[in-house]
C-alpha cells in the first residue's frame, strides 16, 4: 500500500499547492512582502544582508530566487526595508515570489506525514496531511511572499527531530536536530523563543520516561554532543549570513533603530552592551536580535476584541486561535489528543510551548506568529483515526469532511478566514494580518472600474501602489469613501463611522461609504 499512500500525498500536496497557486493573482502585496522580497533579492545580486536585521536571510532568499533568476528582477542600490521603488513587473514579481514558499510546503507536508505516522501509522499521516491541505491559515500564508510559512515549516521539522533525539540519544538525531534548529533560526527568530524550551521539555519527559539514562559516561557524552549541537548551528547560521565578519557599533558609532531599546537592564540594552563593540562573524543576526528585543520592548500597536493596546493581551493568541481556526481542527485536535493517548504527548507538548511562551509577547498582531500549531494540531487529530474505537473514526471522518468544506468556502479569502463565532462581524474581534493586511487593493480597483466610480477617498491599510493598481483619489471627505478595517478599528478619527453600515464591500478587508458633503460630525471623535 505504499505507493497508493504516496500518491495520496502527492495528490494532497498538488492540491495545496494549486489553492495557494490561484490567490497569487488575486490578491495585491501584503503588507510585509515587499521588504522580505527585495531583502531576499539583496543576498543574490549584491551578495550582502544589509537592508533590515530584524529578520532572518533564509526564507527571504526562497522568496527572492525566483523573481531574481527567472524574473529579470533587479534592485538598482541598497534601499531601506519600506522603500517601494523597486518592484518591477509586479504580478509576475509577485508570483514567483510567492511560489518560494512550496520548498516549505514540501518540508511542512512531509514532516507531518513522518511524525503522524510514527505515532499512529502511516493512513493517519495521510489523513493529518488532509487537515493540514485542507487548512485555510497554512494555505493563505503559503500564498503570500512573507516568511511565517517558511518559520512555521522549519519549527515543526527542529521540533521533530527533537523529539527523535530525546528519544533515541545517538550522534545521528544530534546532527539532524542541529541542522533544522539553524534552519528554523535562519528563517525567523521566533524559532529562539520556541525551541530551546521545548528541547529541554522533550528531553526532561524522556529522562521521566527512562528513555536515557544519567549516568557519569552518559553526561559526558551528552555534553560532547551538546557542544558540537552548537558548533554546527554557530556554523550554519554563519553560513547563512554569507560567512560575514563585522561590528554593531564601529568605535566612534552610536546603535540606531526605530524602536527605543528601554532602560539600561533591558535585554536590548544588555545583548547592545555585549555584542555592540565587538567584531563578530553574522553580525547581522546579533543586531537583529537586538532590534527584535527592542521592538517587544516598545511594544506594537494591537487590536483584540474592540481594544488597542500597545503591548498586546496576554489573551490575544488563545483568542485568535478560537475564531481563526476551523471549529472541526480544533474538535479533531481535542479528541486525537485524548484518543491517542500517550503518543500524543509529544505534540501536544511542542502547541503547548509555542502558545505558553508567547503568551507574553507584546507585539500581538497576527495568528502567523504561531502558526506552527496547525500542523502540530493535524498531528493531534491523527490520533483520532487512528482510535481503536469505530464511532471515534467515523465522528473524525465526518470532521474532517467539515474541515474540508470550511476551507473550500473561504476560497479565495484564506487570510481572512473566520469560523462561525465570528464569522460576518470579524472586525470586532481581530484586524490587521488576521483580516486586513492590505491584501484587497487590487480588488477595490477592479471594482470601481465595474461599477463606473470615477474617484474615492482612500484610508489604506498597507503598502501596495495606489497608482499602479488604478485606484484614483480625491482628497475630500465626501462622495465614495473606501477605508480599511484596520484603520477603521484602530484609528479614532473613524470613530464616528464604525455604527454605520457600509455601502459596499471589497473583498474582507476594505469596506465603502457614501458620504453625503458635511456628513462627518464636527465634535473629535476622540472627544
Amino acid at each position: 500500500m505504499r505507493p497508493v499512500r504516496y500518491l495520496a500525498l502527492a495528490a494532497l500536496f498538488l492540491i495545496f499547492a494549486g489553492r495557494t497557486a490561484l490567490t497569487y493573482r488575486v490578491f495585491c502585496e501584503t503588507f510585509d512582502e515587499h521588504g522580505h522580497i527585495m531583502s531576499g533579492l539583496e543576498v543574490f545580486q549584491f551578495g550582502t544582508y544589509a537592508r533590515e536585521a530584524q529578520h532572518p536571510p533564509l526564507a527571504r532568499m526562497a522568496l527572492g530566487v525566483l523573481p531574481y533568476y527567472f524574473g529579470g528582477l533587479r534592485l538598482e542600490e541598497h534601499h531601506g526595508m519600506w522603500d517601494h521603488r523597486d518592484l518591477a513587473f509586479y504580478w509576475k514579481t509577485l508570483s514567483l515570489a510567492r511560489a518560494g514558499n512550496l520548498l516549505f510546503a514540501v518540508m511542512l507536508f512531509w514532516f507531518v506525514y513522518r511524525w503522524s505516522t510514527r505515532l499512529y501509522g502511516a493512513w493517519a499521516g495521510v489523513a493529518a496531511c488532509l487537515l493540514v491541505a485542507c487548512s485555510p491559515n497554512l494555505i493563505a500564508h503559503a500564498g503570500i511572499a512573507t516568511i511565517d510559512f517558511a518559520a512555521a515549516a522549519s519549527v515543526l521539522m527542529a521540533a521533530y527531530f527533537f523529539w527523535r533525539w530525546s528519544e533515541q540519544p545517538g550522534w545521528r538525531y544530534c546532527l539532524l536536530s542541529a541542522a533544522a534548529f539553524s534552519c528554523a533560526a535562519l528563517s525567523k527568530f521566533s524559532a529562539l523563543l520556541f525551541l530551546p524550551p521545548l528541547a529541554l521539555v522533550y528531553f526532561a519527559v524522556a529522562r521521566w520516561k527512562g528513555a536515557a539514562e544519567l549516568d557519569a559516561e552518559a553526561l559526558w557524552t551528552g555534553a560532547r554532543r551538546a557542544v558540537v549541537f552548537g558548533l554546527v548551528v554557530l556554523f550554519a547560521i554563519w553560513a547563512g549570513y554569507l560567512f560575514e565578519w563585522g561590528t554593531i557599533v564601529p568605535p566612534g558609532h552610536r546603535f540606531t533603530t526605530q524602536f527605543h531599546t528601554g532602560p539600561p537592564a533591558s535585554l536590548a540594552n544588555i545583548l547592545l552592551k555585549i555584542a555592540g563593540p565587538r567584531r563578530l562573524p553574522a553580525f547581522h543576526f546579533a543586531q537583529g536580535l537586538i532590534e527584535l528585543a527592542s521592538h517587544n520592548q516598545e511594544g506594537h500597536p494591537s487590536y483584540l476584541l474592540g481594544h488597542v493596546a500597545n503591548r498586546g493581551y496576554w489573551y490575544y493568541f488563545p483568542v485568535a486561535l478560537a475564531v481563526k481556526s476551523t471549529i472541526p481542527m480544533l474538535l479533531l485536535a481535542a479528541v486525537g489528543l485524548v484518543a491517542g493517548g500517550r503518543k500524543s504527548l509529544y505534540p501536544a507538548l511542542a502547541a503547548a510551548v509555542v502558545l505558553g511562551v508567547s503568551l507574553p509577547a507584546a507585539i500581538n498582531i497576527g495568528i502567523r506568529h504561531v502558526l506552527v500549531v496547525y500542523p502540530l494540531f493535524a498531528i493531534l487529530a491523527a490520533g483520532a483515526f487512528a482510535s481503536g474505537r469505530q464511532a471515534i473514526r467515523l465522528a473524525a471522518l465526518v470532521l474532517a469532511a467539515w474541515h474540508a468544506g470550511e476551507s473550500l468556502a473561504a476560497h479565495p479569502d484564506y487570510l481572512a478566514y473566520f469560523n462561525q463565532i465570528a464569522r460576518g462581524r470579524e472586525e470586532r474581534f481581530l484586524v490587521d494580518s488576521n483580516l486586513d493586511w492590505g491584501q484587497d487593493l487590487a480588488r477595490l480597483a477592479r471594482y470601481l472600474d465595474d461599477h463606473h466610480i470615477d474617484s474615492v477617498y482612500l484610508s489604506y491599510f498597507g503598502c501596495a501602489s495606489t497608482e499602479r493598481l488604478g485606484v484614483r483619489q480625491h482628497e475630500k471627505l465626501e462622495g465614495w469613501v473606501a477605508i480599511s478595517l484596520t484603520h477603521l478599528m484602530m484609528q479614532g478619527e473613524w470613530q464616528w463611522l464604525r455604527g454605520r453600515r457600509p455601502d459596499a464591500r471589497v473583498g474582507k478587508s476594505i469596506w465603502l461609504y457614501y458620504l453625503s458633503p458635511g456628513s462627518k460630525p464636527q465634535v473629535s471623535a476622540t472627544r
